[in-house]
């Protein structure tokens, strides 16, 4: 990637208003048309290893850089980063499973200026049941996705999530060992990427990586929600 993906969310975070914007849009027009070049190559690589995501436009995987403003008091018109999400079922929304990308600043409570993981994110009732089912009954499969040795590379053995919840949800006994993993509210994985990797010729196959790392966990929560 340019070295200008963080030189111009670095500034952009300062100068967070329309006409600075504007006279800079230029730089980030160049920024998109190589996310958007690089999202078109992870999805040829990441579909034969999934291919529920199928071959989407990349266009249309990248999220708007303007913000939603509408619900929040915080009314700073864009976004201080770029990313795209290859979802299961070829709709980028919240609520599916599949693989995300973020770069830029730190943002949306993200560490790093480049995070990137799979799993699913704000899952409706329906769907969060159905993966603490699966979880409960298949216990022994969702820990050796856990325990593989790639996957704790890149993810440790925690989840992104919104909420973990105090006591074991409704419906399950709270001294279950395993209790612990039907408490998250998401079922996210999320690795931060160092800088100088973002920038080497080698991001691609590091970004690859770590979407292999994410598939197993993708395919339990596409089995558990079907």
């Amino acid at each position: 990637m340019s070295p200008d993906v963080f030189t111009f969310f670095e500034e952009l975070a300062i100068n967070n208003h329309r006409e600075w914007f504007l006279d800079n849009k230029s730089r980030y027009e160049a920024i998109r048309e190589e996310f958007v070049e690089f999202t078109a190559q992870i999805i040829e690589e990441l579909s034969p290893l999934d291919p529920t995501i199928g071959h989407p436009d990349p266009k249309r995987c990248l999220y708007r850089i303007n913000r939603d403003l509408r619900f929040t008091p915080d009314k700073r018109p864009y976004k201080t980063h770029i990313a795209f999400f290859l979802s299961s079922n070829g709709v980028k929304r919240s609520g599916e499973p599949g693989y995300y990308l973020q770069i830029g600043q730190e943002d949306y409570g993200l560490h790093g200026n480049c995070s990137l993981g799979g799993g699913i994110f704000m899952p409706d009732k329906e769907k969060l049941a159905a993966i603490r089912q699966e979880i409960f009954y298949n216990t022994d499969d969702f820990l050796s996705i856990m325990n593989d040795k790639n996957y704790k590379k890149y993810f440790g053995n925690t989840f992104f999530t919104t909420k973990v919840l105090t006591r074991a949800p409704k419906g399950y006994p709270n001294d279950w060992e395993h209790a612990g993993l039907l408490k998250y509210c998401d079922y996210c994985t999320m690795h931060e990427v160092p800088n100088d990797i973002v920038l080497g010729d080698s991001f691609k196959d590091y970004v690859m990586k770590v979407f292999k790392a994410s598939v197993p966990l993708n395919r339990f929560i596409q089995r558990a929600t079907s």
